[in-house]
């Protein structure tokens, strides 16, 4: 179970966020939008069991793991995720609140919201960023299917 659980949360958060050199992030439609995808592979998710009396409320999730190019031909970045589990017990639809920062090449972007264990659909919030995305905000879809796609809109 356990393993099924964190195979399913790293393909959710091998976003789980150092930065590949070279390469931009791919764009889809304009530079107001950036389409990436989070590697299944490559990356190292833990998670913290503070009472030791099996994964519940406040208990953490950390993963760090290779960001790719929509086609996922290319690494662009590095994703860190930190979430704390939101429900008293842990499984399909538990209610994950995570922060991710993408480290990308010109800068970070940090986005923040609830998502449910498993496979989803969600929005979670731009709250800001580093370089060339200084200030950000606007909104990221994360597609959590056989792989986690980060469809982010940034405002003008």
């Amino acid at each position: 179970m356990l393993s099924a659980a964190i195979a399913g949360v790293l393909a959710m958060a091998t976003v789980g966020v150092a930065m590949a050199q070279g390469g931009q992030p791919g764009r889809i439609g304009n530079d107001d939008v950036i389409h990436v995808v989070l590697s299944p592979t490559g990356g190292h998710t833990q998670f913290l069991d503070f009472n030791n009396d099996g994964l519940g409320f406040a208990d953490r999730l950390d993963a760090v793991g290779p960001i790719l190019t929509e086609d996922q031909t290319e690494r662009v970045g590095t994703a860190y995720l930190d979430c704390w589990i939101g429900n008293k017990g842990y499984q399909d639809g538990s209610p994950l609140v995570c922060t991710h920062v993408l480290k990308l090449k010109d800068g970070t972007i940090t986005t923040e919201g609830v998502d449910p264990h498993g496979p989803s659909d969600v929005l979670f919030s731009v709250t800001g960023g580093t370089g060339a995305y200084e200030g950000a905000s606007g909104q990221a879809r994360y597609i959590d299917t056989t792989r986690t796609d980060i469809v982010i809109e940034l405002d003008d």
